[in-house]
């Protein structure tokens, strides 16, 4: 086993990275570039994946909590299912992923792996060590038109995009990040919704 000193460090997550690690987070890119739009209209941004690569976002998942409350949010609704099709939720969950890609989103993370605890200070310390890694992406990857930060871990992003001179891009909810959508309902999406419409209204997404 190689020291800490000769360990390769995955680009994604700032950790030593095992070779099964690094297939790993390839496999998870390989899912997401099916549905990354031509131009990224709205950057959604999350801390971390799922732990599980099955109930990875673009899987589609198996686990259907996270999936199902950004789609109610967004409103990309389940299509209407013909009753002479036998209902196949493979096809329908791509469907909506489909759409996502459409309307010009995509979700992408902080961290490009998931994260080894989800603790009170988890979020902060990945944004101190992820931060400028993530600020590289946005601007020689993404290319984003906006960015709408998801989840009260990632607020010290806002300083640091806005002094990386990203800050015009930010859709945020009364200065902090969008709350992340819960199961079923809307009521912590619509503050998402909102800002998304705005953008919309004033012209700033296609």
């Amino acid at each position: 086993m190689p020291s800490p000193s000769t360990s390769i460090i995955c680009d994604g997550c700032g950790r030593p990275a095992s070779p099964e690690h690094t297939a790993e987070r390839v496999a998870r890119l390989e899912l997401a570039t099916r549905f990354r739009p031509v131009h990224i209209n709205v950057l959604l941004v999350a801390l971390a994946p799922m732990p599980r690569r099955e109930n990875d976002f673009y899987g589609p998942p198996q686990s259907r909590e996270y999936f199902e409350s950004l789609m109610h949010a967004l409103e990309i609704l389940t299509p209407a299912r013909e009753a002479a099709r036998e209902w196949d939720q493979a096809v329908e969950d791509a469907a909506r992923l489909t759409e996502f890609q459409r309307r010009g989103y995509y979700l992408s993370y902080l961290s490009e792996c998931p994260l080894p605890e989800q603790s009170a200070g988890a979020g902060a310390a990945a944004v101190a060590a992820l931060g400028p890694g993530f600020v590289r992406r946005v601007r020689f990857n993404y290319k984003p038109k906006h960015i709408a930060l998801i989840g009260s871990s990632l607020g010290a992003m806002i300083e640091i995009l806005e002094k990386s001179g990203l800050g015009a891009l930010l859709l945020l909810d009364r200065g902090q990040p969008f709350a992340v959508p819960e199961t079923g309902g809307l009521p912590a999406g619509a503050g998402l919704l909102t800002g998304l419409r705005t953008a919309l209204s004033t012209g700033a997404t296609s």
